[in-house]
């Protein structure tokens, strides 16, 4: 599968604080991020814990070529919480997660987020 087929632009808005950008892979989890493209655009609450955001998103997936370590900039999809998540740092999450995508710009705008803040993703 070429990159312009596997790599989903999208954009993340984070209300009051600005834009970020970057893609949905289908090759780290395809039937993962087919699952959450239907749930696109999502306008909702981020929830803040050690180390990432996350969002729920209410598609109760498993796992999915699950990693235990991620890179800074990393959305992953954590099974246990049901949730988008997104690394501004590398972390060791607290469970397994999916690796569903990257963000590539904007990635400091994650840094200190309050929990409730607004969020916006959709598909550019």
């Amino acid at each position: 599968m070429s990159d312009s087929l596997s790599k989903i632009p999208i954009k993340i808005t984070l209300i009051d604080r600005g834009e970020a950008t970057g893609y949905l892979n289908r090759l780290t989890a395809p039937l993962t991020v087919g699952e959450i493209l239907k749930t696109l655009p999502l306008n909702t609450r981020t929830s803040s814990a050690m180390g990432f955001v996350s969002i729920i998103v209410g598609i109760k997936r498993g796992t999915e070529k699950p990693v235990n370590q991620v890179k800074a900039g990393t959305i992953g999809y954590w099974p246990r919480g049901d949730a988008i998540t997104i690394y501004p740092e590398d972390t060791r999450p607290y469970g397994p997660v999916n690796r569903i995508g990257v963000v590539e710009d904007g990635l400091d705008l994650f840094n200190g987020l309050r929990s409730g803040s607004r969020i916006i993703i959709e598909k550019v």
